[in-house]
Order: C-alpha cells, then structure tokens, then sequence
C-alpha cells in the first residue's frame, strides 16, 4: 500500500522503535524528542471522561490547555470501564480503547483501576496484573512507542458507591506500581492527590471540577516536571487545530479528508481526471468539517446532561437521563448518515476503471481497524497475505458507496482472515467475525 495512514498501523509489527526510553521511568517527557504536536492519550473511565466535573473541565480537557499549543491531549473516557475483561464495560471492548491505539500516541496517560474495586469485579483480582501488563504492553508496542503512566486510583471518599470502595483501591495500588516498574512506565498518584478531600466528591466517587484539576495538575507535573501555578484557561481561551482521529468503531469508516485522501493514494487516478473530484473535495471540506463539528458539539452536550442525570436523586430528573440518552443516540445516527452522504459523493466521482484499485485500499482499511488489538504482531509475511486477499476483493468493495461492514454481506472478508492468516495467540485476542 502506498497511503502511509494505512502503513503507520502495520509499522510496529516489523521496525524497531528508534525512541530510547527514558532511564528513569518517572522523568519528565523531553520535547525535543519529538515533532510538535505531542500525543497524549488519556485512556480511563467516568473519571477521566468528566463524570462528576463541569462541561469541558474533565482532567484531559484541562491538561490540554495547560500544556498549550505544543501538546494535543485527547480524552479515551468510557464510564464504568474496567481493566478486567469480563466486565460488560472491559476498556477491551471500547470504541475508546481503539481510538486510542488507532490514535498512535506519544504520551499514554492510564487512569483505571476505579470500577475494578467493585465486588463483583475483584473477585477476580488474580487476573488485574496480568490484564493491567497486557493494557500497557499493547500501547508501548505501537510504533509511536509511547512513554507511558500509570495514575492510581483516586480516593474514594467514606463508603464509597455502586460498590466502588478504598480500601480495594489501596490493594490495587502495589500492584500497579509493580507493574509499571517491570515495564518502565511511571506512576502518578492520584490517590494521593486526592486522599481526605471527601468535599471534592459529591457522590463519593467522581471528583468535581476542583478535583479534577488536582488530578490535571499531578498529570502536568509528571509530564513537564514543573508545577502549575495560575489559574487553569478556560476552554474559550484557547484555541487549538487538532487532526481528525480515526473511528473505528465502524471498521472500515473513513472521515472526509481520510476517504479523498485514500482516493488520491491509492485509486491510480490520472491527474486530468482527478481535478475535478480534487475541486469538490477543496470546496466542500471546510463545510462538511463546520458541520461535523456542530453535530459533535450537540453529542458533548447531550453526553454531559446524560451523565448528570444518570445517578441524580431527584426523582422529578431521573427520567431526564433516558431523554438525554436518546438524544444523544438520534444525534449520533444523524451524523453517520450525514457523513456517508458526504463520502458517497466523493465515491461516486472515481472513474469506473478505478473502482477496483479503490475498493482494494478500502477493503483493507477495514481489515487494520479490525486488527488494531493485534496490529503489533502482524509480521510482513501476514501483511502480504492480507493485502492479496483485499486485492482479490477489490472490484466489488469498489462498487459501494458506504462502509464495507455494513454493505457486503456475502463477502466477509475478515472472517476468511481470520482463518486463513493469523496465528492462534491473535485469534485469541480478536473475536471472529
């Protein structure tokens, strides 16, 4: 493949990180390390998403404006997410873990371990090592080969709620730190940051926006290994250009800028032929991107009113959470279809002598966002296969117009991969279609 997005996922599998760790696994990143900006994922539950905090003051969120225009900090948030993988709410099974390996980042910021204190969860507690090492082995195997660090748990004040309690926080700790030390990533205590300030966790859980920015603060010193002084800017104050992420969540999905891009790549178009299809793109990208935006913008704010609802005690606005919760679900839907109606029209304009080439790129983007989970293992031999067996394919992916998932029934091009191409310890890790 000659599209470099679609060659960055296979690049773990088979180059070195030319990144040397740092010696001391708690030292402050070095920025002349990297290319501005730096990616820093943080990768958590309800805590790191915002529960419990005002709307755009969740601990990422803050971060990202303190660390200012050289850092692009992205918040991987799921509530209830667990390190155990039998949970319905595993980190495993997230759009937001995918997110964040498809994301490459530089920096991975851990803060899990929360809901894995309930009852029902730690009695499984001989699987957290393992688990907590598999989390961070998969990220530091990425190409970006990530410096990584592991938040404890914050406090948990009094008795704690919904089961989620301290003193198997205070169990969890050691052996997150253990972990980190084995693998050379750092630590930063959060709970310790938080520890006795009941006042800052209304619900005995989630921290409010004051304990949010104790634990944004802990994240910067770790980062930068400076404290902050000052007060933290406000979303309005600062304005930062940040790239599209890819969702994988509907494999094989492409955002605008991604579906012309893969067109001009890899569909083999003449220039003189390509022009026009170029135009469309160049004028319509600002509009669709505005309009892109607006709908995420609703989805925030539905989310956040969804989440303040969820554990009221009002029983006057307990039914404002299921409103709020189908909003944000009809919100969603309406930007799905606005972008494959978007992409389609991009689609439609390749010339039917490149259609094949096209549906072949495709088909393979499918293929590496079902392969992220094991995206460090593919060796270049799997990689030839898999790229033979989407070549084969590519004539009729190209005739379609919306994500290959969704409008090939017959020719599940995964499944045959799955069987065919990879190894046992990666059908372990990657369910079959």
């Amino acid at each position: 493949m000659k599209s470099i997005s679609l060659r960055a996922l296979f690049l773990g599998a088979f180059l070195l990180a030319v990144r040397v760790r740092a010696a001391d696994a708690n030292a402050p990143v070095n920025v002349s390390d990297y290319k501005p900006p730096i990616r820093v994922a943080c990768l958590g539950d309800s805590i790191t998403h915002g529960v419990g905090a005002e709307s755009g003051w969740a601990f990422p969120d803050q971060l990202d404006r303190m660390l200012g225009a050289d850092w692009d900090v992205r918040n991987f948030g799921h509530s209830g997410a667990t390190v155990g993988r039998e949970d319905k709410n595993a980190i495993w099974n997230q759009k937001e873990f995918r997110d964040a390996l498809a994301f490459h980042p530089d920096v991975l910021v851990l803060l899990l371990g929360t809901n894995d204190s309930k009852p029902e969860n730690w009695a499984k507690k001989d699987d957290f090592p393992k688990l907590y090492k598999e989390l961070i082995a998969g990220f530091q195997h990425l190409s970006s080969a990530p410096r990584v660090f592991c938040g404890t748990p914050p406090y948990v004040a009094k008795k704690g709620n919904f089961g989620i309690n301290d003193p198997v926080v205070l169990e969890e700790i050691p052996v997150i730190e253990s972990v980190a030390k084995e693998l050379g990533a750092g630590v930063v205590d959060v709970h310790e940051t938080t520890k006795g300030r009941d006042e800052l966790f209304k619900d005995n859980v989630h921290p409010n926006t004051e304990g949010a920015t104790l634990i944004a603060k802990a994240v910067f010193r770790a980062l930068t290994g400076k404290d902050w002084s000052g007060e933290i800017p406000a979303a309005s104050a600062v304005k930062k250009e940040k790239p599209g992420i890819r969702n994988v969540e509907n494999p094989g999905e492409l955002n605008y800028r991604d579906t012309f891009a893969l067109i001009a790549a890899e569909a083999a178009i003449a220039p003189e032929k390509l022009a026009p299809l170029r135009a469309k793109y160049e004028d319509a990208a600002p509009v669709v991107a505005a309009k892109i935006q607006e709908f995420e913008d609703r989805i925030t704010e539905y989310d956040q009113l969804r989440m303040k609802y969820k554990h009221t005690t009002v029983e006057a606005d307990k039914p404002l959470y299921g409103e709020y919760k189908g909003k944000v679900a009809k919100t969603r839907q309406e930007l799905a279809a606005y972008k494959n109606e978007m992409n389609a029209a991009l689609i439609a304009m390749i010339p039917a002598e490149c259609k094949a080439a096209f549906g072949a790129a495709w088909l393979q983007q499918y293929v590496n966002d079902w392969l992220t989970p094991v995206a460090s293992t593919i060796t270049p031999e799997q990689r030839k296969q898999i790229a033979g067996l989407c070549k084969q394919r590519g004539d009729a992916y190209g005739k379609i117009n919306n994500t290959p998932e969704r409008s090939i029934e017959a020719a599940d091009a995964f499944a045959e991969i799955y069987t065919k191409v990879l190894d046992p310890a990666q059908k372990r890790r990657i369910e079959p279609r």
